[in-house]
């Protein structure tokens, strides 16, 4: 599956998080995936209405801040980038040679966050 450029997940705005995964049954490569659910007027018509998998792939770290709500969870952004916190969390690892890759942040209206740092992300659109 080709990488989905960053750029593309400014779509998913609005959309219903179901769940989050973290697989980590490979030896060498660690997945997270978020199961989404996007509003058929999200303005993005390969996205309108469809179910998704969003999956960070290779996931070298990430850090989730969790508050609890009532009923599902929307997407209010999917930016570029990580927090301050977290990069100062990661200097040791990188000054040991870990290789840092794509940064990004999504949070969601409840308040939440999810920061990853990864190697790439797909999208798929799910049954």
């Amino acid at each position: 599956m080709e990488p989905t450029p960053l750029i593309e997940l400014k779509w998913l705005h609005d959309c219903i998080l179901h769940g989050i995964s973290h697989d980590t049954s490979a030896e060498t490569e660690k997945v997270i995936e978020l199961n989404l659910s996007c509003p058929t007027d999200l303005g993005y018509a390969p996205w309108d209405g469809k179910r998704l998998v969003l999956s960070a792939i290779n996931v070298a770290a990430s850090n989730h801040f969790l508050r609890a709500t009532m009923g599902s969870d929307t997407i209010d952004a999917v930016r570029s980038g990580i927090s301050n916190y977290f990069r100062e969390q990661m200097m040791d690892a990188r000054r040991m040679g870990m290789c840092m890759g794509l940064e990004f942040t999504v949070s969601l209206h409840s308040g939440s966050s999810i920061e990853i740092i990864c190697e790439e992300i797909t999208v798929k659109i799910s049954s």
